[in-house]
């Protein structure tokens, strides 16, 4: 998981001890020594590394249910008490249609084969239905051919059709109305099979296995399995112990079992029957849809306690949960579906009414590999969303050690200018805007460090940071964000004729980082190598002659290779004898 930083890096105040003045005049020892004053304060730490988003729906008591992907992008989802099936785009626009069934009371939903959305109409009534409507908004309904056979959970199944599980629960002329797992195809032709004969089991969800067979979860009040059935129609049931509130959500996970959620946690079920389960940390009423991520984790709704809160939750495959707080303390999450761009999207009722939420993880964007601040040195970060979708972004600032830096900063968003003091920006661009933050003006001391930009999608952007002197000509240099963090860097670097070469290293592993630089000549003659070591999230930045002596007087390059995970980024800095700098990018 990647979390939002905070910090600020510097340089080494001994390596500015140690500029070697027979190379500098006294006047631009003076200007570097203004760039390599280091400053240090207590960290700031980030509170949350996601995003998560409400949109109400009109009728506070529309009680949403299951959500899908549909094959258009967009959201769509069952209204149960409003009797409608929803669409919600990812901007968050929200249309509505009627189910033409009074109180058909849809359940389930899910992508079709043919292009429309499926889902499921848990009607009371004596005749069920399965529903199909376009992304025009055209619904069709086909009658369920048994009493009692209330449908749940639906899915596209490997065969062109859909499967369904249908809760029976009760008698007829013949005895007990068993449950039963449907198929329909798209023409509407529906076949039942149905499961053996224990009163009120009632399979609730549906989904396809890694082994090409459906999976269902039936939960009873004194027995809880989880089904497997063929495309044929052969049916096999696992028992399930130490549950409590019965299983209510089954998905395949990106492991090659199948994970359910159940009153106390979440479970794991493999295609032989072995099954392993993960207790919640916190006390909870259930866990009531879950869904794979595309990143190797599963996600999940979580209805809390009193005092507890409802959440979402975030599962490993090994088992480590992370659980996030929803802003409505007594709402009931219930489905969860991932969507595009890394967001998961999940149907909420109670508490401020119904609403379709949306939850994001921040992941790391870019970095910029050093700033400068204060001391008559500004620098101002330039952000660009150029997707068509809203992005809440956080930038962070580095120091040396890791920890955070405060700072007094400006933001500047759509002719909207605040200023703040933090060790970070936290803030939404819009599709194809813009987020300016400057930083130095109001600082007495010089600050050197990094920035790490973290976000819900791609943004582009990089930093100019400029030294005005009290004489001559200012100079700026320009640091792009660089969104790959390799292992290894290497930087050309001249230091002769009165020119010199400096160079700032972020490490962007969390864990101490040992650097090898290797020092070539510029005939290709290897020079030697030598270990700097840079502090987990740290930061340092230092005149090659001064910690790598054998660049002295000389022309070639420097290799940077980490040890750690998580790669480096860097930037060259190159001071000329005329009192100037300017930026050299790393390769």
């Amino acid at each position: 998981m990647f979390f939002a930083r905070a910090g600020f890096g510097t340089f080494s105040k001994t390596a500015v001890a140690a500029v070697n003045t027979s190379t500098f005049s006294a006047g631009r020892t003076l200007w570097l020594v203004a760039l390599l004053i280091s400053l240090c304060v207590d960290v700031s730490a980030q509170s949350s590394n996601v995003s998560i988003t409400e949109y109400p729906l009109s009728n506070r008591n529309s009680v949403p249910r299951g959500i899908t992907t549909g094959p258009d992008g967009a959201l769509w989802f069952a209204e149960y008490s409003a009797n409608k099936i929803g669409r919600i785009t990812t901007s968050g626009v929200i249309t509505e249609f009627n189910v033409p069934t009074a109180n058909a009371q849809p359940l389930g939903i899910t992508a079709g084969p043919d292009g429309a959305l499926w889902f499921s109409e848990s009607t009371s009534a004596i005749v069920s239905k399965i529903g199909r409507i376009t992304t025009d908004g055209v619904v069709t309904e086909y009658s369920i051919p048994s009493q009692g056979a209330e449908p749940t959970g639906i899915i596209a199944g490997p065969d062109g059709a859909l499967w369904f599980s249908a809760t029976g629960c009760g008698t007829d002329a013949n005895g007990i109305i068993p449950s039963k797992i449907g198929r329909i195809t798209t023409a509407g032709v529906i076949t039942l099979y149905p499961l053996s004969s224990r009163f009120c089991v009632a399979p609730i969800a549906i989904t396809v296995g890694p082994d090409g067979a459906m999976w269902f979860a039936e939960s009873g009040s004194t027995t809880n399995m989880i089904g497997r059935i063929t495309t044929a129609g052969v049916i096999t049931e696992y028992p399930v112990s130490q549950l409590s509130n019965g299983i209510s959500c089954l998905t395949a996970g990106p492991d090659g079992a199948l994970w359910f959620g159940m009153g106390s946690g979440i479970g794991r079920i493999t295609t032989t029957g072995v099954i392993t389960q993960y207790f919640l940390p916190t006390q909870s009423n259930g866990v009531s849809g879950i869904t794979a991520s595309p990143d190797g984790t599963l996600w999940f709704t979580e209805s809390g306690q009193s005092g507890t809160g409802s959440k979402i939750g975030r599962i490993t495959t090994s088992g480590v949960i992370t659980e996030y707080s929803l802003p409505v303390d007594n709402s009931s999450p219930y489905s969860i579906t991932a969507g595009s761009g890394g967001a998961f999207w999940f149907t909420e009722y109670g508490g401020a009414g119904s609403q379709i939420g949306r939850i994001q993880m921040f992941a790391r964007t870019g970095v910029l590999s050093h700033i400068a601040a204060g001391g008559g040195w500004t620098t101002v970060i330039t952000l660009v969303n150029t997707s068509g979708a809203a992005v809440p972004v956080t930038v962070a600032l580095h120091n040396d050690d890791g920890s955070a830096v405060t700072l007094p900063v400006t933001t500047t968003q759509q002719g909207l200018s605040q200023t703040t003091t933090s060790s970070s920006v936290n803030a939404t661009m819009n599709p194809d805007t813009t987020l300016l933050i400057s930083m130095g003006s109001q600082v007495a001391s010089t600050v050197v460090g990094w920035a790490d930009v973290t976000s819900t999608g791609p943004v582009g952007g990089f930093a100019i940071f400029r030294q005005t002197p009290q004489t001559g000509s200012p100079s700026e240099g320009t640091v792009p964000l660089q969104s790959q963090f390799p292992s290894t860097i290497t930087l050309a670097y001249d230091n002769t004729a009165g020119f010199v070469m400096g160079v700032a290293l972020a490490n962007l592993s969390a864990s101490s980082a040992n650097i090898t630089a290797t020092i070539w000549d510029d005939s290709g003659s290897l020079l030697g190598t030598q270990t700097i070591t840079i502090a987990g999230s740290g930061h340092t930045a230092f005149v090659l002659p001064n910690q790598l002596t054998l660049t002295t007087g000389r022309r070639g390059i420097v290799q940077f290779q980490s040890a750690a995970t998580g790669g480096i980024t860097g930037l060259g800095l190159r001071f000329s004898p005329f009192g100037t700098f300017t930026s050299v990018p790393t390769m």
